[in-house]
């Protein structure tokens, strides 16, 4: 005979919900002779048990919680109805830990608790949340189905009383045996504090003696770290000053070499041009003479190939030309931007154009960004801003390098400006990987990076802070993990107290 049958009062109207409220009931129903035999047999049953709760409570109370999310219902009775999933599991929990330290647990005490709860449950939590799915279904608000719930159900509800009367009694009888234990704890207690008054005594004066030795030992920790500190900033500096000296030589290096071949190719199509232009009048005077030739001589010219694609080659020539000014044009903009970011930290205070330092900065980076990211730019008009923009310039080109290197596939990175006549602002933001609140606490200290040995220095953010800094700026990140990066500088147009940075 089963402990429990099955009733139509249990029926919710979901039959996904009351599949599972039966398979539940099958559990305890098979279960249950060897749970209330007492003795090794109801412990041995107590354990595999717990497991399968667990994974239903797992599925069942997933499931129950993604119905009620997908019928939109009321958040309140939603966290209510969660609140009662929450409080089963610890309970399950708690009972497991307490058969996993080889604790007595009543065979009996677990049966009352399930059925107790178990129509609990189905009575009362989930009649009420299937009656409400179902009405939201069939049309109603969360809100009328929510205030159309019934609580006088007659014969259920008299069941789901009593159910709640036998889950307080068992509870009551669970609440004396911690209330004895406790009783016997705070005996212990109290021969503890006896011997801990005798061991204060003797340990007193050897703490006060430590206490004078670890003060003394934290004054030196504390200026060990500070000048560790210090020493770190510097050698950051100082490391990063010799990687832009070495980049700037190269850059200027490779800017002057390139500049020589440039002006050959300028001038060579500018003559090219002139040449094409002398030809192109040479056919055209042909064109109106062409019907005067002798027909031999006109035969051999018609049997040439280029006769053929005579007027596409005339077409399309100057079409050539001009793609290869422009490209040439492209060329020398890259080479004026390499030329001036390499003179970083050369310059000196004066009024700058911040939208065109970030065009340069993009221009020096562009090869790194091309092919993982669309570029969106929304440029603000803004004042001059007082600077020295060949750093303001490497503090670019560090956050583009950074946006890029976050971003794993494809993706977009976004350039803003804007301002005030008193000061400016530059945001640029990615769609990357993001960062963690762990990552971002400590992304501007030096040497901090999370790239693998040997692909970064951890210098690029904590130098860029630090230019900021001097500019009497300031920096925001803003970073979710999985949604990307977003760095807020803001920058006055002029102040006073200007330095050269060191």
């Amino acid at each position: 005979m089963n402990l429990m049958a099955w009733s139509e009062h249990f029926v919710s109207g979901i039959d996904a919900v009351d599949a599972q409220h039966k398979a539940l009931v099958g559990m305890i129903n098979a279960a249950a002779p060897h749970l209330a035999s007492g003795g090794e047999e109801a412990q041995h049953a107590v354990g595999p048990l717990l497991d399968k709760l667990v994974k239903y409570a797992q599925s069942h109370f997933t499931f129950e919680e993604e119905l009620m999310q997908a019928a939109h219902v009321l958040p309140v009775y939603f966290e209510q109805h969660l609140k009662t999933h929450q409080a089963f599991v610890q309970e399950v929990v708690q009972m497991r830990a307490q058969y996993e330290k080889g604790e007595s647990l009543s065979g009996n005490d677990l049966l009352h608790f399930l059925t107790s709860w178990l129509t609990f449950h189905i009575l009362s939590e989930d009649k009420h949340m299937a009656r409400q799915v179902l009405a939201i279904r069939a049309g109603e608000t969360a809100s009328q189905a929510f205030a159309s719930l019934d609580t006088t159900q007659g014969a259920p509800q008299a069941v789901y009383n009593a159910a709640l009367v036998d889950l307080f009694s068992l509870l009551t009888a669970r609440n004396r045996t911690l209330t004895e234990a406790n009783a016997q704890v705070r005996d212990a207690k109290r021969e503890l504090e006896s011997a801990n008054t005798l061991l204060e005594a003797r340990v007193s004066e050897r703490t006060h003696e430590l206490a004078d030795a670890n003060s003394a030992l934290q004054e030196e920790r504390q200026a060990l770290v500070d000048s560790i500190a210090r020493l770190k900033q510097t050698q950051a500096q100082l490391l990063q000053s010799e990687k832009m000296a070495a980049v700037g030589q190269l850059a200027a290096g490779v800017a002057h070499e390139i500049n020589n071949p440039i002006g050959f190719v300028n001038s060579n199509l500018g003559t090219l041009s002139g040449y094409l232009d002398h030809l192109l009048a040479l056919l055209a005077v042909y064109a109106e003479a062409r019907s005067s030739l002798p027909a031999a001589l006109l035969a051999r010219l018609e049997a040439l190939p280029a006769y053929a694609e005579l007027a596409y080659i005339r077409e399309d020539a100057p079409d050539l030309l001009r793609e290869c000014r422009e490209g040439l044009a492209r060329v020398k903009r890259i080479v004026n931007d390499l030329r001036d970011f390499s003179h970083a930290g050369d310059g000196g205070w004066a009024a700058a154009d911040i939208n065109s330092t970030l065009e340069s900065a993009l221009n020096v980076v562009g090869n790194k960004i091309r092919h993982k990211a669309t570029v969106v730019k929304e440029f603000a008009l803004l004042p001059l801003v007082d600077c020295i923009a060949s750093q303001l310039a490497q503090v670019f080109v560090n956050l583009l390098l950074n946006a890029a290197q976050a971003i794993e596939d494809t993706g977009t990175i976004t350039l803003r400006t804007g301002g005030t006549a008193d000061a400016v602002w530059i945001e640029i933001s990615d769609t990357g990987v993001g960062m963690s609140e762990e990552t971002q606490k400590h992304v501007f200290e030096p040497f901090y990076t999370t790239k693998p040995v040997g692909q970064g220095t951890g210098l690029g953010l904590s130098v860029s802070w630090d230019i900021v800094r001097r500019h009497a700026g300031s920096v925001e990140l803003h970073s979710t993990l999985g949604q990307g990066t977003r760095v807020h500088i803001t920058l006055p147009v002029s102040h006073a107290g200007q330095t050269v940075a060191a």
